[in-house]
């Protein structure tokens, strides 16, 4: 095969800056110091937030037991609040978060999954069948930059009759913690892979086979349900999803291929402002905070270098409008 260089845009990549109040995405209780009645007390139900690079052990006794932090000593600009990115997916991907990907009725209509917007970006896992497609968005964590951060103690007050612990002793109340925050603002940054978008494997040759379909009719029925979907999905008759046996990635040595579905300019469009618009209209409202997100900033990086990958981070050459651009084309039939 001969070998034709790579041009035009190789990924869709983005800044989102998020505003909210409060914590939307909890760790849990963690072991730490508080101060009751004077004295320091080790206690293990006090609730934290996620907060980057935390770590509630600070340093060692001489018999080797670890010292816990302060819960009330907690730097956030060191270790600022953040909303990891499988809790964003949660939230942008809502109509599949909750799906049994082990149920028989979608191991039985698996063509449902792959032509969404869910099996084409988010991608999935099928351990039943082991079919998959590996993810084409990329998503940093949310990171807050405000560090609104604080120690808020609580109580519960028992009845005037003694409740007996778990340990057997007898408590008229309870008192516990939390790490709390107000304002929120977080920065993060994603990317949408052109090369993983644009081409859906119907071969287990190099076990990425999206759905299992042994016969040529079959696979080429689904690149026309695919295109029927996307041409909707984009309000066009312009996108198309091809199905060829043999797809070669651009650039390799010998004509060997999968057999599978390439997508066309249009249908990538579609795809890539479909994501675009559910990330700039994602919102997370839980019992304790919200956030929403307040603006997107795209670079359709056509960049050939190495460190032109994610070069909006670094403030450096952008294209913020793709206009006439092209997406690359990494698979070619032969």
């Amino acid at each position: 095969m001969k070998s034709e260089k790579i041009t035009d845009i190789r990924s869709v990549d983005f800044k989102i800056v998020a505003k909210g109040h409060g914590v939307v995405n909890w760790n849990g209780p963690a072991r730490v110091v508080v101060i009751a009645d004077g004295k320091d007390k080790t206690v293990d139900n006090h609730t934290l937030p996620k907060l980057r690079k935390f770590n509630n052990i600070n340093g060692y006794w001489d018999d080797g037991k670890p010292k816990y932090k302060y819960a009330n000593d907690i730097d956030f600009e060191k270790t600022p609040l953040y909303i990891s990115q499988n809790c964003i997916r949660h939230h942008l991907f809502r109509e599949s978060s909750f799906l049994d990907l082990q149920s028989q009725e979608i191991v039985e209509n698996l063509d449902r999954l792959l032509c969404s917007v869910v099996g084409l970006v988010r991608g999935y896992v099928i351990p039943q069948t082991e079919n998959k497609r590996t993810s084409a968005l990329l998503l940093e964590d949310f990171v807050d930059t405000l560090h609104n951060g604080n120690f808020e103690q609580m109580g519960k007050a028992g009845t005037k009759e003694k409740k007996e612990t778990k340990s057997g002793k007898d408590k008229s109340a309870s008192h516990f913690s939390k790490t709390t925050f107000g304002d929120t603002k977080y920065i993060a940054y994603g990317s949408i892979s052109i090369e993983q978008l644009q081409f859906i494997s119907l071969d287990n040759k190099f076990s990425r086979q999206a759905i299992t379909y042994s016969s040529a009719k079959d696979r080429k029925a689904l690149a026309k349900k695919m295109t029927d979907f996307l041409n909707k999905l984009g309000n066009t008759d312009k996108a198309e999803a091809v199905y060829h046996e043999n797809y070669v990635r651009n650039g390799s040595i010998y004509d060997i291929g999968e057999a599978g579905i390439l997508l066309n300019d249009e249908a990538l469009d579609i795809l890539v402002k479909e994501t675009l618009n559910l990330l700039e209209n994602l919102t997370i409202r839980q019992a304790k905070g919200y956030m929403y997100v307040d603006s997107i900033e795209v670079d359709y990086n056509d960049g050939i270098k190495a460190k032109d990958m994610m070069r909006i981070k670094r403030n450096g050459t952008v294209n913020f409008s793709k206009n006439d651009m092209k997406y690359a084309k990494y698979f070619v039939g032969v």
